[in-house]
């Protein structure tokens, strides 16, 4: 992917919607490369109402699929690069845990095939790599070089070096709708402000939905309310143990998890299942982000039982969002001259933030990118049959 700063008599302006896990990293590649780029946020960066707020988010290598392994280990430089470049490291090796019985055959023949460094585990052994962990009778991997994006020093960083380097911040500002005419595309505001850009990148998790409709495209989304608890014990520093991630896939009898360090904010847990989708489909005015005490409860008891060197007292809970597609895949494309989404994180923005970055500075500006990874996100597989949305994208189980 490109990488070098290219210089312009007359840069070429470019909006990018949507502060969060891809938009920030793409925006500051932009400006990085010599274009005037405005960044627009609906709330803030890391807003409780964004569906990139946090401390921590699962970093995983391992993928059911070869071309998604192979995706994911590029990952890693691009996040060694993009520490260097803001400062500060911005994902952790913490290794991960993969126990699921459907999806480790395929995951452990996908990671092999492209020589990403595993270890298989015995049923009995898991405690062995995530101490306290209780075995259950499944297999699994782990994976020594996976662990998390530090999501929140990524987000603010990566910010605080784009306006840094020139870049436009307006947050507390929300896009109603684009359009394009004469080689300009134009983005209205609320309130009828408007402005033009020569290229505009559409980054708004569940924002994106509507906006796209107002480009006349109707590509199936649907964004979800998501849970997660860290747990700890609050008279410690830090609080909980730095225990590996974990990918815990569902059994017949109880909901997948996963699991990782969050350093003081304790050991971070949810379900993999969301509490509810969005009002409407879309971000709209669904801003409620209470707790529900019921899920709260349901994840600690499933720490109390199966992550035992965790002390299972509630820090904190936090409420967020994710934005699904029909096929639990990304959205990524050019879809005007003049415009480019990126949508349907399937609740896995983050894992791929700093590679994003890259690639989509890469399409906005015409810079030949990865042939497999397009055709697999590309919008226009939904142009002829879009798949049947039968529920939210079980994570891990492509």
């Amino acid at each position: 992917m490109h990488n070098a700063t290219a210089q312009h008599d007359s840069p070429t302006r470019i909006i990018v919607i949507g502060a969060g896990a891809w938009g920030t990293p793409a925006a500051l590649q932009l400006q990085d490369r010599g274009y005037a780029v405005t960044l627009i946020e609906r709330f803030e960066a890391g807003s409780l109402f964004a569906s990139s707020g946090g401390s921590s988010r699962l970093w995983r290598l391992a993928d059911t699929e070869p071309w998604r392994a192979r995706m994911l280990a590029g990952t890693v430089g691009a996040f060694e690069r993009l520490g260097e470049r803001v400062g500060e490291p911005v994902f952790r090796h913490t290794g991960m845990l993969w126990r699921d019985v459907p999806s480790l055959p395929a995951a452990r023949a996908a990671i092999a095939a492209i020589g990403i460094a595993h270890t298989e585990v015995p049923a009995d052994e898991v405690g062995n790599f995530i101490p306290g962990l209780r075995p259950d009778g499944r297999d699994a991997i782990f994976v020594p070089d996976a662990g998390v994006v530090l999501a929140d020093v990524l987000l603010s960083r990566t910010l605080a070096a784009f306006v840094a380097a020139g870049g436009t911040y307006l947050p507390q500002t929300e896009v109603v709708g684009v359009s394009t005419a004469g080689g300009l595309a134009t983005v209205a505001l609320t309130g009828g402000a408007e402005l033009d850009a020569e290229q505009v990148l559409i980054t708004a998790g569940p924002g994106s939905g509507a906006i796209l409709q107002s480009l006349g495209l109707d590509i199936s989304l649907t964004p979800y309310l998501e849970q997660v608890v860290y747990f700890g014990d609050p008279l410690q520093r830090p609080p909980a143990p730095d225990l590996p991630a974990l990918f815990d896939g569902p059994t017949d009898a109880v909901p997948g998890i996963y699991a990782m360090p969050s350093g003081g904010a304790g050991y971070k847990v949810g379900l993999d299942t969301p509490l509810r989708p969005l009002a409407g489909g879309t971000l709209g005015d669904d801003l409620g982000r209470a707790e529900v005490p019921e899920r709260t409860e349901v994840i600690r008891a499933r720490v109390e039982r199966d992550l035992t060197h965790v002390t299972p007292t509630v820090l904190d809970t936090q409420v967020c969002t994710w934005t699904d597609s029909a096929d639990g895949d990304y959205v990524i494309g050019r879809v005007r001259p003049e415009v480019t989404i990126a949508c349907g994180d399937s609740g896995e923005g983050f894992k791929v933030s700093a590679l994003l970055g890259e690639l989509l500075a890469d399409v906005v500006t015409n810079v030949p990118v990865d042939v497999e990874l397009m055709q697999h996100w590309s919008p226009e597989r939904f142009a002829a049959d879009a798949p049947a949305k039968t529920g939210p994208s079980a994570m891990g189980r492509h």
